[in-house]
């Protein structure tokens, strides 16, 4: 089975934009002092934003720039998470923000370099025994984004809001894609069907596991989890990023997104995340390994109901679900 998305397939929200040193010289004065921009590179990931390492003179390990091209609503939602969460969680020191009156023409958001490399790549490369060892500390870390006693500020209830009001409703939504013309052509019928049957079946624990409304990243996954090496050469957890999919809902709904490819991670990991997820506060339904799954299906099938035609994507989408099927029969 594949476990990624070949780039060719990956379709930005927003084209990347065009920032030259002169805008960054103008949004980075106030940091920069007498110091000047020694070197700027884009950064890959995400599918909305452009992001930029710019190296100031004088030795600093350089600057994350975001630049929100989606507009304010993005920005002013990962503005003030960052800020809620910078005590509990690994997230990127906010050192300027601007509203993109000036500089950019755009919303941005400047923070200190985050070193780290993402889950995906370090796992890759990564001796077994090294990535058991990150099981126990990224359940703690998953555990404690729900646990915070964050809530929305003021004027960002809209903004942080499921876009489904209950657990209920987004199971209702889902059989309807399910029976839509367009997911069963992707999915085919027999699929289809047997999807819409696991998951009427799983109704009432999966409506348990709405509990009570916490933070949710929204897109925890090995492409946002940095991890970095210890003086000791052990490895850490050191970042995690991208927030603009964070909304108030279900805790379960990270770790569905965290496990979505769950033959990456065998029975020793899940056990050890389990402890640390438990340990850190979290709680975790006795299924907890099928019924978050079956949530961030909800997901899968949400994109083969797109508009657009990604044959890969959906390919992708496709070999998951029967891989949920599979093992949840």
């Amino acid at each position: 089975m594949k476990q990624e998305l070949p780039a060719k397939e990956t379709i930005r929200r927003f084209p990347l934009l065009q920032v030259t040193e002169e805008q960054l010289s103008s949004l980075l004065s106030p940091l920069l002092g007498v110091h000047y921009i020694e070197r700027v590179e884009k950064v890959e990931g995400g599918l909305t934003n452009t992001i930029l390492r710019v190296w100031p003179t004088g030795g600093s390990d350089g600057l994350l720039v975001r630049v929100f091209a989606g507009g304010r609503a993005g920005w002013e939602k990962e503005r003030s998470i960052l800020s809620a969460v910078r005590d509990f969680l690994p997230v990127p020191e906010v050192l300027l923000a601007s509203d993109g009156a000036g500089d950019l023409g755009y919303p941005s958001l400047v923070c200190r370099w985050v070193e780290g490399i993402p889950l995906n790549a370090w796992r890759k490369q990564t001796l077994p025994a090294d990535v058991l060892r990150l099981a126990e500390p990224l359940g703690r870390l998953t555990a404690t984004i729900a646990t915070p006693p964050v809530r929305p500020g003021a004027g960002t209830e809209t903004a942080w809001r499921a876009t489904v009001s209950s657990v209920g409703e987004l199971l209702l939504v889902t059989q309807q894609r399910l029976a839509s013309r367009r997911v069963q052509r992707r999915l085919g019928d027999a699929l289809a069907d047997a999807l819409s049957a696991r998951l009427s079946k799983e109704a009432k624990p999966l409506e348990n596991l709405a509990g009570t409304c916490c933070l949710v990243h929204g897109d925890l996954g090995g492409r946002n989890i940095l991890v970095a090496p210890d003086r000791n050469g052990s490895w850490h957890i050191s970042g995690l990023l991208d927030w603009e999919e964070a909304f108030f809902g279900w805790a379960a709904w990270d770790v569905g997104s965290l496990f979505r490819y769950p033959r990456r991670f065998g029975e020793a990991f899940r056990a050890r995340f389990e402890g640390g997820y438990r340990g850190a506060g979290g709680a975790l339904s006795e299924n907890w390994w099928t019924t978050s799954r079956l949530l961030d299906a909800t997901r899968q099938i949400a994109t083969l109901d797109d508009e657009s035609e990604r044959p890969v994507v959906y390919a992708d989408c496709r070999e998951l679900l029967e891989l949920l099927v599979l093992d949840a029969s």
